[in-house]
């Protein structure tokens, strides 16, 4: 009988630590982040994203539960091309420049990402350029450029016309 208690309390914690509720939803203590905007979404990587809010691009970063803009301007964004009239095919390019090394760019047209290259001197001042991947129509387009560094971050929004 002695032996027997031991054997059956080890059956009991077996049993105890493979018992679930099947069916049931899993349950979690994390929050799930709130859709980036308002503003049609871009780009959208965790805590930061880009939107276009009308013809204007914003980026902004995810704070607690709430996205905020980033307003510092302490990432700028000088457009280099394509300017009016362009091509069909046209190269979109700017230069970037921020206190501290950039993370992340991107480059979009008519809300398509460019699978973009760049490059410069010094990881705080860059240049990022690519084109689209099929010619556009004539009339207008919307080109947005992004970069950030780890804490701050801007979007910028152009158009240009295809001739």
């Amino acid at each position: 009988m002695r032996r027997l208690i031991p054997l059956l309390l080890l059956v009991v914690a077996v049993a105890a630590c493979g018992s679930t509720k099947h069916g049931a939803p899993p349950t979690t203590t994390a929050a799930q982040a709130p859709k980036p905007g308002p503003g049609h979404v871009l780009y959208n990587g965790g805590t930061w994203a880009v939107v276009l809010q009308g013809s204007k691009a914003i980026a902004i970063h995810l704070t607690g539960s709430a996205w905020h803009p980033d307003k510092t301007g302490r990432v700028k964004i000088t457009i280099l091309g394509p300017k009016s009239p362009a091509s069909r095919q046209p190269q979109v390019a700017v230069e970037m420049t921020a206190p501290s090394r950039f993370v992340e760019t991107g480059l979009w047209v008519d809300g398509r990402e460019l699978l973009e290259k760049g490059g410069g001197l010094h990881p705080t001042n860059v240049t990022i350029y690519g084109a689209p991947d099929a010619p556009l129509k004539a009339g207008l387009h919307h080109a947005v450029a992004y970069g950030r560094t780890a804490t701050t971050g801007t979007a910028v929004s152009w158009t240009f016309r295809v001739v």
